[in-house]
């Protein structure tokens, strides 16, 4: 086994936990607040999806994300970045301007492009430390300091670890989180 095996088997667990997620919340669940402060479910499960798009592809590879394909223009609320340092107000807003079965599709293609990236990487891709910051300028939104503030310590590191801390370690946070939210929704009922 590999880095790389590695690295896929991980990533394929955080496309799972975001996909049985999406699967076992309504649509009434997606846009109500389970405890006053907290994210919407919505939210968090796009979050997730966009997080991992923005890490492969814009911070470790340097190439066009998913979402900037034209299939997606207008349908992923882009304007809120990939939902880092965004206020509670800007959440709400992507979670209620995307619902449930265009995340799933968007999960689907992002989940295609990176394990199908990661066939083809070799060790001395993963190795590489990506020149991140340059890279975000892809997107105006990405260098906004509470933006960049939110991943800037990723700068200088390689690219195993950009995979592994946002689209993978965050993404299992965000699971357990999506869990307790969701108990809570169903306790209020």
């Amino acid at each position: 086994m590999t880095a790389r095996d590695v690295l896929e088997f991980q990533l394929n667990g955080s496309f799972n936990l975001l996909a049985e997620r999406l699967e076992k919340t309504t649509d009434e669940e997606w846009t109500r607040r389970a405890i006053p402060g907290t994210s919407l479910v919505g939210f968090i499960i796009w979050h997730g999806v966009r997080t991992i798009d923005w890490a492969v592809h814009t911070a470790v590879r340097g190439v066009p994300e998913v979402a900037a394909a034209a299939r997606w223009a207008g349908r992923l609320q882009q304007q809120h970045a990939y939902g880092s340092g965004i206020t509670l107000e800007e959440a709400d807003a992507a979670a209620r301007g995307v619902g449930r079965e265009v995340v799933r599709g968007y999960l689907e293609d992002v989940r295609g492009a990176v394990i199908g990236w990661l066939h083809g990487v070799g060790e001395a891709e993963l190795d590489r430390v990506p020149a991140m910051k340059e890279q975000q300028r892809v997107d105006p939104h990405y260098l906004q300091p509470e933006v960049w503030a939110e991943v800037s310590s990723m700068e200088g590191v390689p690219a195993w670890q950009i995979l592994s801390r946002p689209s993978m370690s965050h993404i299992r946070v965000h699971s357990g989180e999506i869990d307790a939210l969701l108990q809570a929704l169903r306790a209020h009922r």
